[in-house]
């Protein structure tokens, strides 16, 4: 069949689908009210190289250079460089930049995979602090202070502190207070604010990682602005940040062919933020608002509403209603055409933008309307309560949850990846050491890093995804990654 790729993404245009994932631009409809740039009309004329007048984007002096320093202006930081291999280019250059090999740093244990990439390439050994578990939501809550304080007085030698803000479920870290206790320690402050550039937009979303003065933070512009896939941003603002060491490693963790239709598109994103940014945030919000007074009546799914969290991410409990966070977004996808960013046991995310209309949230509370009542009628609920009650019995809810309760390693990240290494069967795993990271995608979170003993709480929760056909990383017909034993 020729062109499965381009028939695949026709097909999609064509369903007309609602949009509760990455990209923030929703299907383009973010510019239904300003325009794009000209980059829809001039796909091609866009699509250029380093000639005269379009300047180089790893020494620039020319039109990338002030459309950068603009950028800078607009999000208020001292410096931005643009970024056209995603936020883990960034993450891999702002880490990479400030450390060099057998420095320990200070992170949560529910990074991006990138960060734990960039752990291995630089050789660090990572001190995790673990997130407390939210009781009534079973999800990770932010960073607090406290253990900030703790992991610094524990590990001294610590070069810096790396914060995920907010987290992917919208939960933010004490960042403001954080970035006053790492001057204090003379510690950096990296913040990986993939799923926050657009916090800066109103008064009553988390404090941006930018404001708060972190040293260095990642923004994917992609993810919640109307810009292109790949599209983010790097933000510089703290004095200690070596500039030189950093615009080595973006040069190493770039291409070197870098896509003008990316930048600009970085560029137009940074004019949406700009001129209609903030009036677009205040109607989503209003909209949130309207959609979490209406969803308050349903009694079978929870909105986890936690003050100070970024609201424009939606986490939906799904426990009380005898279905899967997993079930209900195929319920959504297949009956009601919404698309959501992803779903665990206990719930589902919808990832929402000022490329979402009043009328897509609308939508949502209708399906899940609709779908409590069905739940109600005895007969459904009888369907399911079975399967639901062996699960809780089970306690896979709860093994979501232990992920997070993770042992020592078993091998240093980088001496177990560098190791030679085998595929077993996931049942035959349990008690060797991994080789490679295993990771749920979305979100991106790994469930078990190299170096780790794999117990059989991850066994158990590996053939529970096998089952239900949930996308892993790392696990190949079975089959796992671990180190070869001699």
């Amino acid at each position: 069949m020729d062109t499965p790729l381009i028939n695949a993404l026709e097909a999609l245009k064509k369903e007309n689908r609602i949009s509760f994932h990455t990209p923030g631009h929703k299907k383009g409809r973010a510019y239904e009210s300003m325009d794009d740039g000209g980059i829809q009309e001039n796909l091609y004329q866009y699509d250029t190289t380093e000639v005269f007048g379009t300047d180089q984007l790893q020494d620039p002096t020319g039109a990338i250079k002030e459309s950068q320093q603009w950028t800078a202006r607009v999000f208020q930081s001292p410096e931005a460089y643009y970024l056209v291999n995603g936020s883990s280019a960034g993450v891999l250059a702002m880490i990479l930049s400030q450390t060099k090999p057998g420095d320990e740093i200070l992170l949560p244990r529910d990074v991006h995979q990138s960060v734990i990439h960039a752990l291995i390439l630089g050789d660090l050994t990572p001190r995790f602090i673990q997130p407390e578990i939210d009781p009534q939501f079973k999800i990770p809550k932010g960073i607090t202070l406290p253990q900030v304080q703790e992991g610094l007085e524990k590990y001294p030698k610590c070069k810096g502190v790396l914060l995920t803000h907010p987290n992917y479920y919208g939960r933010p870290g004490e960042i403001r207070e954080i970035r006053r206790m790492t001057r204090e320690f003379g510690k950096i402050l990296w913040v990986d604010q993939a799923h926050g550039a657009h916090l800066g937009l109103h008064p009553q979303l988390p404090l941006s990682g930018i404001d708060a003065g972190a040293d260095l933070t990642v923004t994917s512009f992609h993810k919640t602005l109307p810009a292109m896939t790949q599209s983010a941003v790097l933000f510089a603002g703290g004095e200690v940040v070596d500039r030189e060491r950093l615009l080595e490693q973006l040069n190493m963790h770039q291409s070197s062919s870098p896509s003008y239709i990316l930048l600009a598109s970085i560029e137009q994103g940074t004019r949406h933020y700009a001129k209609a940014g903030k009036e677009k945030m205040q109607v989503l919000l209003e909209a949130i608002e309207s959609f979490e007074q209406k969803f308050r009546r349903l009694g079978l799914f929870q909105l986890d509403t936690a003050p100070g969290k970024d609201r424009t991410k939606i986490w939906i409990h799904t426990e009380n209603s005898g279905r899967t966070g997993h079930e209900v977004e195929t319920y959504l996808r297949e009956n009601h055409g919404i698309d959501m960013e992803f779903s665990m046991p206990q719930g589902l995310l919808a990832l929402t933008s000022i490329g979402n209309r009043e009328k897509d949230l609308k939508k949502l509370y209708l399906a899940f309307e609709e779908l409590e009542e069905t739940l109600y009628n005895k007969v459904k609920m009888e369907k399911f309560s079975e399967k639901y009650s062996k699960e809780a019995k089970e306690g896979f809810f709860e093994k979501e949850v232990e992920r997070d309760k993770k042992e020592p390693l078993g091998l240093p990240i980088r001496t177990a990846f560098y190791s030679r290494k085998e595929r077993v069967s996931i049942n035959k795993s349990v008690n060797r050491v991994a080789g490679s990271a295993v990771t749920p995608y979305p979100p991106g979170i790994p469930l078990i890093l190299p170096g780790e003993a794999i117990t059989r709480g991850h066994r158990d929760q590996l053939l529970e995804y096998e089952k239900r056909n949930i996308k892993v990383i790392g696990i190949k017909a079975g089959k796992i990654m671990v180190v070869a034993e001699e």
